[in-house]
């Protein structure tokens, strides 16, 4: 009886606290409810969205998906900081997940939520518009942020619209990470997970995420998305690339088109994108007044190249018709970021290994790297 007595202590506990991952941004502590986080990350590779309003930082390859990032600075309004250490939280909303940028990343706190008040009225008027309440901690305020008012689509196409630069973190001569520029550093393969418990990992969040009570839900307007983009196009407006006699597999494919299941499959996985790109209008337009099946079947011999396979065409010829589409049809991020999104599509939805989804995606992104002028 005494045990029974013990557990059934122990869960109303839970029951009447809050568990909240905390951060800092701009010296200010937030909170958000441990069941909205998904993971920590140190991002190392932010590939940015032109145009785009300054709250979205860009988009980044987190285990083979392309997540949306979110600079909480920016919502808040605060003032950047090129210097800064970026830590980044993945939350899942409405069953996509996005990612926020934050300056670093704290404990996890249990906190009584008879505690929980309202938003004082002294309280900074961007966050009040992004928070649920606060809590008084004795030597700090800590602000609870609402997922759904963050992500809310109104919220952050009032941020001023502009073009980041690409951002990476490098890590210098005493072994220090630090943020930097396209220019500054290489680009990275893919996001790495802090490793450390507590303070700065994830360790301490997933501990505490499997005692959380599953009492919350979601609320708000649908999430935004990036601004669109366009593809990895086929031809130029000229004739597409006449068939010649098989070349060797491209180097810089290695042996993705292995892990891709073969060469019939990476041809089939060509044609399934070439429609998505041909229905977008974004991209479509590069195909204009075109033979649209030339191009297909050249789009098909350029996939099988760029990934390693035998093709009459070459990822040499591929970057040539790129360059060409840069200078007369004004290819540039966007495509390249809306032809990984599609991809991606393509390769989850037919459940590729997410080995292969990386390795497609990394290709598509260092083309975009070695193709367009920053």
């Amino acid at each position: 009886m005494s045990n029974l007595v013990v557990a059934e202590s122990t869960e109303l506990t839970m029951i009447d606290e809050e568990q909240l991952v905390t951060m800092m941004v701009d010296d200010q502590l937030f909170g958000i409810p441990i069941l909205k986080v998904q993971d920590i990350v140190e991002p190392s590779q932010i590939t940015p969205v032109p145009c785009a309003p300054s709250a979205i930082a860009g988009v980044l390859n987190l285990r083979g998906r392309i997540v949306t990032v979110i600079d909480l600075r920016e919502l808040l309004g605060a003032k950047e900081d090129e210097a800064r250490r970026q830590m980044s939280v993945t939350i899942e909303h409405k069953g996509d997940l996005y990612t926020l940028l934050v300056d670093s990343i704290g404990d996890v706190r249990s906190l009584p939520k008879r505690d929980f008040d309202k938003p004082p009225a002294t309280l900074d008027e961007n966050m009040r518009r992004l928070c649920s309440g606060v809590f008084r901690l004795e030597d700090n305020l800590l602000v609870v942020l609402d997922v759904s008012r963050i992500l809310d689509e109104e919220t952050i196409m009032k941020t001023p619209r502009r073009t980041r630069r690409r951002r990476t973190i490098k890590t210098g001569s005493d072994g220090k990470k630090s943020a930097g520029s396209e220019e500054d550093a290489p680009a990275a393969a893919d996001d790495k997970s802090d490793a450390s418990a507590g303070k700065d990992g994830k360790s301490g969040v997933t501990a505490a995420r499997k005692s959380a009570p599953a009492n919350d839900s979601a609320a708000g307007k649908t999430a935004p998305k990036p601004a669109a983009a366009a593809p990895k196009p086929a031809a130029p407006k000229s004739a597409p690339p006449k068939a010649a006699a098989p070349k060797p597999a491209a180097k810089d494919g290695g042996g993705l088109v292995g892990r891709l299941g073969g060469q019939s499959k990476v041809e089939s996985y060509a044609d399934a994108l070439f429609k998505l790109v041909m229905s977008d209008p974004v991209l479509s337009h590069f195909a204009e007044g075109q033979d649209t099946g030339a191009i297909g079947a050249a789009f098909k011999s350029f996939a099988v190249a760029a990934t390693g396979g035998k093709s009459s065409g070459s990822l040499e010829e591929l970057k040539a018709v790129l360059h060409v589409l840069v200078r007369e049809e004004g290819l540039d991020d966007d495509h390249f970021i809306a032809v990984a999104k599609h991809a991606n599509e393509v390769l989850s939805k037919d459940r590729a290994s997410p080995e292969a989804v990386h390795g497609v995606l990394e290709l598509i992104d260092g083309l975009r790297n070695e193709i367009v002028v920053h």
